[in-house]
């Protein structure tokens, strides 16, 4: 028997990864499951049986040993927001209608960025401890770098090759993207008692409509909670706590009106120079709280918040039989 925590992290992005937890797939494998009531512990009344025979591997061994485990089939929506500052590096200039490229070696910025994910999240339980989910969804976000640049090395120029310029200018922009989203997890969960261990991982490739290059995801998570409920209810719940790594580094890219750097670089640039550069996260960890509602065998509900350096929101349904 086994509770499927729903995780719809509503990541307003619309969803990454979010993708980011197995939650709503359930808890995986639990040795003398107890739930913690006013009343005192107990066993919750919940059959996890499956129609299915053999899946997942080693169930039946499990089941002689006075375990609990999920429903093996699930499918479940998940949906994640976040909102964190980055760092810019490796910002170039460049044209159109010229070889000569600049770059800034010193930037001064307050870059921050958002996504939201809302993805569909088929699992299965290969093993009582072992969930394997794929991820189908939309990502939509919003880069907004917030850069000053108190200088400028200019490049390929002939003869001389390069020369430093101190040139002021600022670039304020907002970028944002939106595309199909793609990948793949895995869960290993199990516990004792009343308490239970788990740790995520997904991987995920966003294809935005207005970028050359895919966005690409990593989430791990860790996290330890408790089994809680009322004696004479089949429903019940979980909390949990734990950290998050999202690892989305990125690139970004945008024009600005060259008169705004230099007027005398507008014979060599144009009226209008493309920029691009490097985001990372400041922080790729955070701590996060969560919760979920078991309803019954078949129905999970999953709700998680991150904290400090990070903000985020998870949410999440599944269905498992």
């Amino acid at each position: 028997m086994m509770y499927n925590l729903t995780k719809l992290t509503l990541f307003l992005s619309i969803f990454t990864v979010y993708a980011l937890n197995a939650q709503q797939q359930g808890f995986g494998l639990v040795k003398s499951m107890e739930v913690i009531s006013t009343s005192g512990n107990h066993t919750p009344d919940f059959n996890s049986s499956s129609v299915f025979d053999g899946i997942p591997i080693m169930g039946k061994k499990a089941d002689k040993h006075n375990n609990t485990y999920s429903l093996p089939f699930g499918a479940g929506f998940h949906a994640i927001y976040f909102d964190q500052k980055y760092l810019a590096s490796n910002l170039f200039l460049s044209s159109d209608s010229t070889i000569l490229t600049a770059r800034a070696d010193t930037l001064y910025q307050n870059t921050s960025a958002y996504e939201m994910k809302g993805t569909i999240r088929p699992n299965v339980w290969v093993f009582p401890f072992l969930n394997i989910y794929g991820i189908f969804g939309y990502t939509k976000g919003l880069i907004s770098p917030k850069l000053v640049i108190p200088s400028v090395t200019i490049e390929n120029i002939p003869i001389i090759n390069t020369l430093a310029v101190d040139s002021t200018f600022e670039i304020n922009d907002e970028i944002g993207y939106v595309g199909p989203t793609y990948g793949i997890g895995a869960t290993i969960s199990f516990g004792y008692k009343f308490m239970f261990f788990m740790i995520d991982y997904n991987y995920s490739i966003t294809n935005p409509s207005d970028f050359d290059e895919n966005l690409e995801s990593h989430f791990f998570s860790p996290k330890a909670g408790l089994f809680l409920g009322k004696e004479t209810s089949e429903m019940f719940g979980a909390l949990w706590l734990g950290a998050m790594y999202i690892n989305n580094d990125q690139t970004f890219y945008g024009k600005v009106d060259v008169v705004d750097i230099d007027p005398a670089f507008i014979p060599f640039f144009g009226e209008e120079a493309n920029y691009s550069g490097n985001l990372s996260a400041v922080q790729r960890w955070n701590v996060i709280l969560g919760g979920s509602i078991i309803i019954n065998h078949h129905h999970h509900l999953l709700v998680e918040l991150g904290f400090l350096d990070r903000k985020q929101i998870t949410i999440g349904y599944d269905f498992r039989f």
